[in-house]
């Protein structure tokens, strides 16, 4: 239970304990003036209802309402134990403040959806009673509880919206706070519909970069396709899911607009082969060399590559990519490198015009794996085997496979 000492999360513990679950209070200390005063009720309040409580420092650089948010939550994350489900007391005046806010910031479905009942360990059940209601009833249960004196500073912009912006709606709008409260749940269904479309599109986290199909992006309408996005920026920099303008930086490139864009974090969307790939900028650096054993399996950076012994019957291998070579010298793994060329029939190719010729991206070609025998190039994996390499059929082999690693 996150345990603030106010009473919306004094009766949220009450009604925990009240119905048999096993609570544990953990209190965020942020340090600040008015501080002390909270958590000191709210291990009144620990120790009215018996529970078990911790106070968690949560120090912030900034005392913005943004970054004591962040703060408070890490910490409270942090806290939590294995299997635990996390709690909050908010409210519905807090969803209504949380919705109002958001749309004076321009925000679309997802921030007019206000606070999520639930989402992943996190659990608010107390969104559809006010914030008055819980009052009286920390009151009437004798909770030890303290207001916080910063809910009144109108340099917040939350106590702004709550003690100024809201009363004045309300003279145009009795029931202003409910109206918000249902263009809340309204926005968070569509939400909900939005997402589950979005999240139908692949986005996989490898090797430190985001990869999205172009097509999808280029090809859906915006609502969808700005959340696929958002959700590639999120596995790159969660929590943080970027902002407009880093979502119009991704979409562009997929559409054909620009084929790289730099992003607000300092990361680069570029457009590679099929792909979007979300990705820090400058040169990948080359893994170094690997001697391949016979049998053996060697990782290359985001390659794996192996070498089995097999008969004249190929075996399945593991990866995409598969070439027989007949025993003999060892094998290296090392990356193609500029004036590298692969035999071909009457002549050869230069490794690198073969890599463009195939549609690897620019960024990869300096670390493509490349397979030597001999101090000759036997295999340009995935791309070109070396002209009068391969193994006779029916013949003893070294069956060479290769395939991204997870």
């Amino acid at each position: 239970m996150a345990l603030s000492g106010g009473a919306d999360s004094a009766v949220c513990a009450w009604a925990a304990a009240a119905a048999g679950l096993p609570v544990r209070a953990v209190t965020v200390d942020h340090g600040l003036p008015e501080s002390a005063a909270l958590v000191a009720a709210a291990a009144d309040i620990a120790a009215h209802l018996g529970l078990e409580h911790t106070v968690v420092p949560a120090r912030s650089d900034s005392a913005s309402e943004a970054a004591l948010r962040d703060a408070r939550y890490a910490a409270l994350e942090a806290a939590a134990r294995p299997g635990e489900t996390l709690v909050s007391g908010h409210t519905e005046d807090d969803q209504a403040e949380t919705t109002l806010g958001n749309l004076l910031r321009g925000a679309g479905a997802a921030g007019l959806a206000g606070i999520p009942v639930s989402r992943g360990r996190w659990h608010r059940p107390m969104l559809a009673v006010t914030r008055q209601e819980a009052r009286a009833a920390a009151a009437d249960l004798g909770l030890p509880f303290a207001d916080d004196p910063g809910n009144e500073d109108p340099a917040i912009r939350r106590s702004r919206l709550r003690t100024e912006v809201l009363p004045m709606l309300e003279r145009v709008n009795p029931a202003v706070r409910r109206a918000l409260v249902r263009a809340a749940r309204l926005s968070a269904a569509d939400d909900d519909a939005l997402e589950a479309r979005a999240a139908a599109v692949p986005a996989a986290l490898r090797h430190g970069e985001v990869r999205v199909p172009a097509a999808a992006l280029a090809t859906l309408p915006d609502a969808v396709a700005s959340r696929v996005a958002r959700r590639g920026l999120r596995l790159l920099l969660d929590p943080y899911a970027g902002d407009l303008g880093d979502v119009e930086a991704v979409l562009e490139v997929a559409r054909g607009a620009a084929r790289s864009a730099s992003i607000s974090t300092g990361l680069v969307a570029s457009r590679e082969g099929p792909f979007v790939t979300i990705h820090r900028p400058g040169p990948l650096d080359p893994p170094a060399p690997a001697a391949l054993g016979s049998p053996g399996e060697v990782r290359f950076g985001r390659w794996r590559v192996e070498a089995v012994p097999v008969g004249a019957a190929p075996q399945p291998g593991h990866g995409r990519w598969m070439l027989a070579l007949p025993p003999g010298e060892p094998l290296v793994v090392r990356a193609a490198a500029p004036g590298d060329t692969v035999a071909m029939a009457g002549g050869s190719k230069d490794a690198f015009d073969a890599l463009r010729e195939a549609g690897v991206p620019s960024r990869l070609r300096p670390v493509w794996p490349a397979v030597e025998r001999a101090g000759r190039m036997v295999w340009l994996v995935g791309v070109r085997r070396a002209a009068g390499v391969a193994a006779a059929p029916g013949t003893p082999a070294v069956m060479l496979r290769a395939g991204e690693a997870m």
